[in-house]
């Protein structure tokens, strides 16, 4: 597009004045030629912010066209990530201003997997979570997490996930990752994303809601299929009330196979002074098996993953319970393995480890015939990772 064309485009814009809130916020999201001098903004950079559609493209055009005619500045990348950060900043300040939450989820996870696990063949599960946020320091922290098969529980100390399944749990000092719960982290880990891959689908004001729908890229998880959220193209829906701005809604899609499918939706959110602490307390049966990463012998903590691998299936295969205990943080699956049903009988292949998608550990491919009655050979790939104190590599799943 040329400049006469811009121009005559800017003309036939008809649009009543802002509001001086929204004017304000689009204002924020154009780009500062000092603070960051890569940004560059063309013709078709502005029109591209169009899609964002109404008053809210006409005045993000205008803006963008005025910036760009004094700045000078004739090409470079496309990116809506500067009008969508603005827009989401009073939904970020507002959603964290709160001092607790109340959620209810519905998310396509799988029993035996955590969050981010995106379970195609299944349905959605519920998920329900309280959070009690430090407003100012030496308040109160507390969360508590919960689906079928799991809870995490905080209770300002110390972290205790709980299988009730299993009949097994492990605890560890200090709170787990608020960002997984607390909904202002939503949003501004959202707002974060950077531009490249980003598009801007919808944002619409109006009916006392905004709404704004963005669509990001995957990232491959070759040779593995796609089985976490960041593997997949996704959707991302947030809805927040315009009075007070704070968070009403998120939902997110992911694409697969030429399909559009809900992964996970926000079912309903209570904003609350406080919650009591009564809640952050796990009553956990007598008979429950503490599970968790033990102290190695040096020569057990050198191996590599694919020594590990080897070492965890021989040692089942030998019935070898207190090795197989410091490579397998899970009771229940050390007594899966060592139970003569499921023992590995003959290991046929172990393979080098891979790394795939965003999984922090490492997979090694393995194929190895199991049980007695009757037998069965298995091919898959062991899940191992290192990200735990010691910093060695143990086992993380790769039976499903």
């Amino acid at each position: 597009m040329n400049e006469k064309e811009l121009k005559r485009r800017l003309r036939a814009i008809r649009e009543p004045a802002p509001p001086p809130e929204l004017r304000t916020r689009l204002e924020q999201g154009i780009p500062d030629p000092v603070r960051r001098p890569e940004t560059r903004w063309s013709p078709e950079r502005m029109w591209s912010m169009a899609r964002l559609g109404g008053l809210t493209a006409a005045l993000v055009v205008i803006v963008a066209a005025a910036w760009w005619l004094a700045a000078g500045f004739l090409s470079g990348p496309a990116g809506p990530s500067a009008a969508f950060a603005a827009v989401l900043e009073p939904v970020v300040q507002a959603t964290g201003d709160t001092g607790a939450v109340h959620l209810v989820m519905r998310m396509r996870t799988r029993d035996g997997e955590d969050f981010s696990f995106v379970n195609l063949a299944g349905d959605l599960q519920n998920v329900e979570a309280w959070v009690q946020w430090p407003r100012l320091p030496g308040d109160p922290a507390r969360a508590r997490m919960e689906k079928g098969d799991r809870i995490y529980c905080f209770d300002g100390e110390e972290t205790i996930l709980y299988k009730p399944r299993r009949g097994e749990a492990f605890r560890r000092a200090g709170a787990f990752d608020f960002d997984l719960l607390w909904p202002a982290a939503w949003v501004k880990t959202i707002q974060n994303t950077p531009a490249e891959g980003v598009e801007v689908v919808t944002h619409d004001e109006s009916g006392g809601r905004g709404r704004l729908v963005l669509h990001e890229k995957g990232c491959s998880p070759e040779p593995l299929e796609p089985s976490f959220l960041g593997d997949f193209d996704r959707d991302t829906e947030v809805i927040w009330d315009l009075a007070t701005h704070r968070l009403l809604g998120l939902r997110r899609w992911v694409y697969h196979g030429g399909e559009r499918r809900l992964f996970a939706e926000l079912v309903s959110i209570e904003y609350l002074p406080e919650i009591a602490a009564e809640r952050f307390h796990l009553d956990l049966p007598d008979d429950i098996r503490w599970g968790g990463v033990l102290q190695a012998p040096p020569e057990m903590a050198s191996l590599g993953p694919r020594e590990v691998a080897i070492h965890l299936f021989e040692a089942a295969q030998r019935g070898d319970r207190i090795t197989l205990e410091l490579l397998v943080p899970s009771p229940s699956m050390v007594s899966f393995l060592l139970d003569e049903r499921n023992r590995p009988t003959q290991i046929v292949f172990i393979g080098e480890p891979f790394h795939a998608g965003q999984y922090p550990g490492v997979y090694v491919p393995y194929k190895v015939w199991f049980g007695k009655d009757p037998p069965f050979l298995k091919q898959h790939n062991l899940a191992l990772r290192n990200d735990n104190d010691q910093h060695r590599w143990v086992f993380d799943g790769g039976w499903i």
